[in-house]
């Protein structure tokens, strides 16, 4: 009767351990989203600079996000606030006059080439950071992602909603996360809110850091349409995405450097 009772019970008790569990990973999602050392010895994608892409304007893109970090010693870098970084990128919009790589003529792709070889610091708030999706930079990896540091030039209590105004994306690499790392940045100290696997954003228990990034201009075409880039954001995709999510296409990629200004 005893092992028969039991099994009768085992439903249940199954139902009560998957939702500890369930429970469980909630919280940890929460405070384990968080940079890592990488082993990146038996990566596939490692030098595969292009990625997976298939197309030309992909691979040139590419090669440009998986830049390895650069010797930034002795080097005069530009330092930019947002307001300042939007005005210079807007100044390189209207030199390029176009609005994808594949529409480049020559003299404007050579435009292109130097403007992304500039290093620039860009400082301001970290209100929003979370891992994005496989993508071909990184060989549509689900092991190795690239970081999205959202930079505001102000500091806010919420996460993004209707009427808040975009931010300049910041992106950190699988090729430079290990470097941040083991320079002790962690995104639970500097970030308001992270993003969720499922989407959905959790407070960090900390306010938003106001940081300097330092890294490699670069011009994320592949993200310039109107759903993409506009000052304010308007509406949210059912997935949970904000639109427009960004003030301009250009961005710092790969981020090399971070600093905590708050403990300066």
């Amino acid at each position: 009767m005893d092992r028969i009772a039991a099994q009768k019970k085992s439903p249940l008790s199954t139902c009560f351990v998957i939702f500890l569990l369930v429970g469980f990973w909630a919280r940890a999602t929460a405070q384990d989203f968080e940079l890592r050392g990488l082993d990146l010895t038996n990566w596939d994608c490692l030098t595969k600079l292009e990625g997976s892409a298939k197309t030309q304007d992909g691979k040139e893109r590419n090669r440009q996000k998986n830049r390895s970090a650069a010797d930034l010693s002795g080097r005069n870098i530009v330092s930019l606030d947002t307001a300042a970084f939007l005005k210079r990128v807007g100044e390189y919009d209207q030199n390029i006059q176009a609005k994808h790589r594949r529409d480049l003529v020559p003299g404007q792709k050579e435009q292109v080439e130097g403007f992304d070889k500039e290093i620039v610091s860009l400082t301001g708030w970290l209100v929003l950071a979370y891992q994005g999706v496989p993508e071909s930079a990184n060989c549509r990896s689900e092991q190795f992602l690239d970081w999205h540091l959202e930079l505001l030039e102000e500091p806010a209590d919420h996460p993004p909603q209707i009427g808040d105004p975009t931010p300049i994306i910041c992106e950190i690499t699988p090729r430079t996360q290990s470097l941040l790392y083991r320079a002790n940045i962690r995104i639970q100290n500097l970030a308001a809110f992270v993003r969720l696997p499922d989407n959905s954003t959790k407070p960090t228990g900390g306010k938003a850091h106001k940081i300097r990034v330092t890294g490699y201009l670069m011009w994320d075409d592949e993200h310039n349409a109107a759903a993409d880039v506009g000052t304010t954001i308007q509406w949210f995709s059912p997935n949970g995405y904000h639109h427009p999510w960004r003030s301009t296409a250009w961005e710092v990629h790969p981020v090399m450097k971070i600093e905590d200004l708050e403990t300066k």
